[in-house]
């Protein structure tokens, strides 16, 4: 069937639903020329009768899609089999099944069961591949914008099939079909895969040439482009509505999720397995055997990626993943840490730059990288500056740090080891193996306690008692890029059913960490950097501070905290990543911005050296302006499109209160600025709290100010009445 022809069967399918009977929130298909027509809540379904799926959001009184229908061949399900790919699916529509759901934490829902079949390749001398599949479509009433697919592939001939890959949800898309002045590939993009230290990943423009493979697993370790790990998400967008594709198991998968520009400049997105044998997956299918894929989540929104990720949050949430809404109140206190003093610091340097911290509103100073001898031992740094009175003079120095007023945290990275330690000669059975019995490397050169190995976690759990119980540190700074995964691990030692039980387990390792620290001291923060990479959704429950994780330049400082806000929770905690000043800033950070961090609702913190007098009455008003507004612990909200709208913006509300961001390089007097979230035939009076100056009134009817700025805006609207 061709594009008009397409379009033209689903525009019947529409007005035949739209005289159906049922609420909007149940969900229900229609049979129509070429396919079946399926609708759930905010999202409808074209389905063709060769498993090609177009997806349409309803806003507005509209049904956009930039989806292409089917045009190369390659339908929204398939695989690859011995290197030949299985596309011809046929849909029997007579043997369709519809049952009602109601699944722990989803709630109600509606699944449908599309069987199909193809046969193809067949010659004079073989057999065809003769393939069925069962697609199945689930539609819950708690996510209306949300369809969940899998696919089951069954061999039905009598040759044993070599499995290359399984392909869901593939989707071609083109930005012509919402904008015929756009290049098709002009959308942006969020990428959550764990690939190199510094890329963005909350917001990448396509290109004609763009082509990311987003590998999830770690077996690419060589690969500078490929870290591992990271979150299972994509998200393609563009003025009026975006779509992501997810997975939605409750663990780390070994897929990818590859998105690429093809050669008529339409970006193809999809979710891809391809079982690896070595790692318990099996690779080959017998007649009569059947293959699963995981089960995926596709999301249908407006504005960019904050939607998605927060639908997807509840998701796993409502899986048993549980990813907090809230940080306790000792989160949000603005913090410096050592880290300006790099690792040679000495003690007298944090002692004495307390009185300074003090003065300028900070109460909680953490002590950064430098204070061990080797990852995994842990024993303190007894160089002379440092701990030469070994644990005795670490404990002496959390206590001096106390009788000055203030609390401290200590940075660790728990599952790396030295190769050169103690526990590295003594235990290497608690240590992930390579299937020929080398040690893998983390990037920083280290080994990994493997996560799901009892003696390595009681090892960690020992030390949270030894850091928090006998050193008496108030909480936890948890740090390095390679907590972003483990590799699989072959250590015979450990008795694994498959080796992906450390890549799947990581999160085990955390939670066994965050209980401890928790039951030795409630509420103490516990903070996760996986530097400069996207957090792993599925660690997120064992940590109660997230952070905006080594950003590199200002736009992805404001952009990483908005994609954090979007999992954790419009008022979690969410650091900035640092406030350097000026003179002390050397590239690997960014400068200070006090504005970004205050505009967006995170968490001031800083690690400056020393600041002159006027740094010091700066750092003063900003942290004072924090505590004042509290907006680290309001809510976040979701009214401005971080890629499309100018300019840049952001929205808080605290005590009735709303609280803009903006942000641009210039911005002229003479455009206006849209105040959204107002209410109509309310008036509010404008205040630019960054500079101190008063802006007059505003209209809910007309939610509009003239105002020029460079670099940020940063407003207080009050309602008047």
């Amino acid at each position: 069937m061709n594009l008009h022809r397409m379009l033209a069967a689903f525009s019947a399918g529409l007005l035949m639903l739209l005289s159906a009977a049922g609420s909007s929130a149940t969900a229900r298909g229609t049979l129509v020329e070429g396919g079946m027509v399926f609708e759930h809540g905010d999202v409808r379904l074209l389905v063709s009768d060769g498993l090609d799926i177009v997806p349409f959001l309803l806003t507005d009184g509209s049904a956009l899609s930039f989806v292409e229908p089917l045009t190369t061949g390659r339908p929204s399900f398939y695989a690859v089999f011995g290197a030949l790919e299985v596309t011809g699916f046929k849909v029997d529509w007579d043997a369709l099944k519809t049952e009602q759901v109601n699944e722990p934490g989803l709630g109600r829902g509606v699944r449908y069961r599309l069987p199909a079949s193809a046969a193809q390749y067949g010659e004079r001398l073989y057999a065809p591949l003769l393939i069925g599949v069962d697609l199945s479509l689930t539609f819950y009433e708690d996510f209306p914008a949300t369809v969940f697919t899998s696919a089951v592939f069954r061999n039905e001939g009598e040759r044993r099939l070599e499995i290359d890959e399984l392909v869901a949800n593939h989707f071609r898309l083109n930005r012509k079909l919402l904008d015929v002045d756009a290049d098709p590939w002009e959308f942006a993009s969020y990428q959550g895969a764990a690939t190199r230290w510094g890329w963005d990943y909350s917001l990448i423009p396509l290109s004609a040439t763009f082509d990311r493979r987003n590998f999830m697993g770690m077996s690419e370790l060589t690969s500078s482009e490929v870290a591992g790990g990271g979150t299972p998400l994509v998200d393609v967008w563009a003025p009026g509505m975006g779509l992501a594709i997810a997975s939605a198991e409750t663990s780390q998968q070994w897929i990818s999720l590859p998105v690429q520009t093809a050669a008529d400049g339409a970006v193809e997105i999809s979710i891809r397995q391809s079982p690896d044998d070595r790692l318990g997956q099996d690779r080959f299918l017998n007649p009569g055997q059947s293959v699963a894929t995981i089960e995926c989540a596709v999301i249908l929104h407006k504005l960019d990626f904050f939607d998605p990720l927060r639908t997807y949050a509840n998701i796993l949430r409502a899986r048993g993943v549980n990813i907090p809404l809230e940080s306790p109140p000792q989160s949000f206190e603005p913090y410096w840490k050592s880290w300006g003093l790099r690792k040679d610091f000495t003690l007298e340097e944090i002692y004495s730059s307390l009185e300074e911290q003090r003065k300028v509103g900070l109460s909680w100073a953490n002590l950064d990288d430098g204070w061990f001898d080797w990852y995994g031992d842990w024993n303190v740094n007894t160089s002379p500056g440092k701990f030469p009175g070994g644990e005795a003079e670490m404990v002496a120095f959390v206590d001096s740090v106390h009788r000055s007023g203030f609390r401290t945290s200590l940075w660790w990275y728990p599952q790396g080891v030295s190769p050169q330690s103690s526990l590295a000669a003594e235990h290497p059975d608690w240590l992930v193996q390579n299937e020929d019995g080398s040690l893998p490397l983390s990037k920083r050169g280290l080994y990994y306690l493997c996560p799901v190995y009892r003696p390595g976690i009681d090892h960690a759990v020992a030390l949270v008692r030894k850091i928090m119980g006998e050193w008496g540190y108030d909480g936890l700074y948890i740090d390095t890029q390679d907590l972003t995964s483990t590799p699989p691990c072959f250590n015979p030692a450990h008795n694994h059913g498959v080796p992906l039980e450390s890549f799947r387990g990581q999160p085990r390792f955390y939670e066994a960490i965050y209980r401890e620290a928790q039951r030795i001291r409630p509420g103490a923060p516990v903070e996760m950097c996986i530097c400069a990479m996207p957090h792993d959704p599925f660690k997120m429950p064992y940590y109660n501070v997230a952070n905006a994780s080594d950003p590199i330049n200002l736009k992805q400082v404001r952009r990483r905290i908005k994609v954090e806000k979007a999992y954790r929770g419009a008022s979690f905690a969410v650091g900035d990543c640092y406030q350097v000043p000026m003179d002390e800033w050397e590239g690997f950070s960014v400068p200070e911005s006090f504005e970004s961090a205050i505009g967006t609702g995170a968490q001031v913190t800083t690690f400056f050296t020393d600041l002159t007098a006027e740094q010091q009455k700066n750092w003063q008003r900003w942290i004072g302006i924090y505590r004042e507004k509290g907006l680290a612990r309001s809510e976040y909200l979701n009214l401005y499109d971080i890629a499309f709208d100018l300019p840049e913006g952001h929205v808080v509300r605290s005590g009735g209160k709303l609280y803009y961001g903006f942000f641009s390089d210039a911005w002229s007097v003479g455009a206006p600025i849209e105040l959204r979230g107002l209410v109509q035939g309310r008036s509010y009076k404008v205040y630019e709290y960054g500079r101190g100056e008063d802006l007059g009134t505003v209209s809910g009817d007309n939610p509009f100010i003239r105002r020029g700025f460079r670099d940020n805006l940063l407003l207080e609207v009050t309602p008047l009445d």
